[in-house]
Order: C-alpha cells, then structure tokens, then sequence
C-alpha cells in the first residue's frame, strides 16, 4: 500500500526545485523588505509543524543576522485581546491553511501596532495571505495526508531562501539550488532496523541543538501523531538538567547531530545517555561515527550541501521512517483517528 504520506515525502525533492525555480525572486523581495525595515526584533507566530518550522527560522537568522527572534503566542491579541509593543518588530507568520482565528487576530493587532507582517502560506486564498505586508508562497500544493511532510520542508527552504538572501549569503543560496539532490538521497536512507528497535520502547526523546532543534520538535510530534508513541524533544543541553532522570525507566533517544559549532555538545550528551544504559540511535550527516559505545546505534544520512541545511535532509529520511513505522505499528498514518488536517484555535 503507497500512503498519502509516503507519495508526498517522495515528492519533495522535485518540488523544492520547482519551488527555488519559480518563488526565489518573491523571497528575495520579501527579503529586500524585511532589511530595508531594519527590525530590532522579529516574532514569529504559528501553530504545530509551522511552529517547529519557526523554531528553524529562529535559529538560522539569529545565526546569519544577529537579530533577535522571539515566537510569541497568538492568544495574546485573540483570547486576552492585548497589544504588544512591536513597532520596531517584524512579524513573520506561518500557516498552511493560513485562516486560524487566533494567528489572523495576532497578524492584525501587529499591523496596528505598525510592525512589518511577513506571511509564509500554504493556501494564498487565505485571510493570513490578504494581510501579510509580503507574502511568501511555501508553494508545496495541496497536501492531503493529516500529517504535514512537505509543506513543513518546504517552509525551511523557504525560510533559508530569505534569510540567505538578507545575509546576502551566496554560499547559503548555492546550496539551495544543489538541495533536491541531497533530498533525493534522503529518501534513500534506510532506517528499516528503527523500525524493529523501537516497536517495544513506549518512550523517546528526540535530541537536537540550533537549528536541529527545530527538527527534533517536529519528529517528536510525528511520532505522537502517525505512531501513538510518546515522544519528547529536548536540546542536548536541556535534556541534561532533569529529564535525563527518566533514564532508569527503558526509554530510548533519537539524536540528530550537526556539523556545526553544536556537534561536539550533541556528542558529549550522547555519551552521557549511553552510559546511562539509554539505547541511542544517532542521525549523523558527517558520517564519521564519533563515538563506538555500547546501546549506540549509528542510522545513514545523506549530508547537505550546507550545514545548515542538514537538518532538511535529515527530517526528509525521517518521515520515510515514520511512514513505515506507523503501518509496523497497525497505523494508518493519513489518517490518525483524533486528529484532522486544519485546526483551527482561538
């Protein structure tokens, strides 16, 4: 049986190509905008998978332009009905239906407050879309599976065209237009053997740092959404203070490693899980296999060609595994039973 899921994680790479070929020049302008503004913030504002696309779009354009960026809540202006002070902020939204009550009310109530609102959307038909100062398309079609996949790469790629482009980072750019074959790859890379180690664990933390924390949040909810399996993300240095603790009760840990300043911290908290007996499986775009400890199990990746831009490959062999896991598991991962594609919140 070929899932929804499935056939819309193939269609990834040819669809990131199509994306850089035809909305490059709406990014750059949306980018030409955002720096003529100058913001001293930007908020990002969004709800599940877009949120963990936000996380990324914190990480990356902190790193690129040393300008801070803060994830706010929409209930702020929908259900309190208060006014920030974000005159001096940029406002970047994201949605894929892009008609959340509670994401329009915050997108209205900082454009009174004169902050410059960018919307990143799925369906430009969409109340988000009509109030957005710039407009970037995500440009990833209708996704029909409950479980986003492309529509959350493809808001990554997006956000590393802006931010590239504000940086004026040509490496970055470069990198962009090879992406589709690093993709290609990643839908290649065969975690059959999680399948079969992870079936009995009723518990997983799902680890990164930087922008891979982004990554982690979004394959944590994965799990719980298309494999009813409790899952947790933490950054390698977070999961170190308490939730480490839970290693006395069987629980295992997925890790994405980075091949940036973050990868020796990640490395360093592999260690110190395994050694804790947590069984750990590590998603390493260097390939080098850093550490050879018992209970730690190395899964193949495909590197992008930018660092920063591993994580995109790295989600992409993730979601292959999840569609595999969840029918092991006797799940339909289209269409989990409690959950429906748009939610729409207050």
């Amino acid at each position: 049986m070929t899932s929804l899921m499935q056939q819309e994680t193939r269609a990834i790479p040819a669809l990131v190509a199509q994306q850089m070929h035809d909305h490059l020049a709406t990014y750059e302008g949306c980018a030409d905008r955002l720096a003529a503004f100058d913001p001293a913030l930007v908020v990002t504002m969004a709800r599940g998978s877009s949120d963990n696309a936000a996380l990324y779009f914190k990480y990356l354009f902190e790193l690129k332009t040393g300008i801070p960026v803060a994830s706010v809540g929409p209930s702020i202006a929908s259900v309190y009905e208060r006014e920030l002070r974000l005159d001096r902020a940029a406002c970047l939204s994201i949605s894929q239906s892009g008609k959340s009550p509670d994401l329009v009310a915050f997108q209205k109530m900082a454009g009174d407050q004169r902050a410059l609102n960018l919307a990143l959307v799925n369906t430009l038909d969409s109340p988000l879309a009509e109030g957005a100062d710039c407009l970037m398309p995500v440009a990833s079609g209708p996704e029909k599976s409950v479980a986003a996949t492309k529509s959350f790469v493809m808001s990554q790629t997006a956000i590393a065209a802006l931010t590239a482009h504000v940086s004026r980072d040509d490496g970055l750019l470069a990198a962009l237009a090879d992406l589709p074959d690093a993709l290609d790859r990643a839908i290649g890379c065969d975690w059959r053997d999680l399948v079969t180690r992870l079936k009995p664990v009723h518990s997983l933390y799902v680890i990164g740092r930087g922008p891979g924390l982004s990554i982690a949040q979004e394959a944590a909810l994965k799990l719980k959404e298309t494999c009813e399996k409790h899952a947790e993300s933490y950054s390698s240095a977070e999961v170190l203070h308490g939730p480490i603790q839970l290693a006395a009760s069987g629980l295992a840990a997925l890790v994405f490693l980075s091949r940036d300043e973050a990868r020796q911290g990640l490395i360093d908290a592999v260690r110190r899980m395994a050694e804790m007996g947590i069984a750990v499986f590590v998603a390493d775009p260097a390939g080098d296999r850093p550490l050879d400890l018992p209970g730690v199990s190395y899964l193949p990746c495909a590197a992008a060609p930018h660092p920063m831009l591993d994580c995109i490959s790295q989600i992409t062999t993730f979601y292959v595994f999840a569609e595999r896991f969840a029918f092991d598991l006797g799940l339909d991962p289209d269409s989990p039973k409690l959950l429906k594609k748009v939610t729409e919140t207050i």
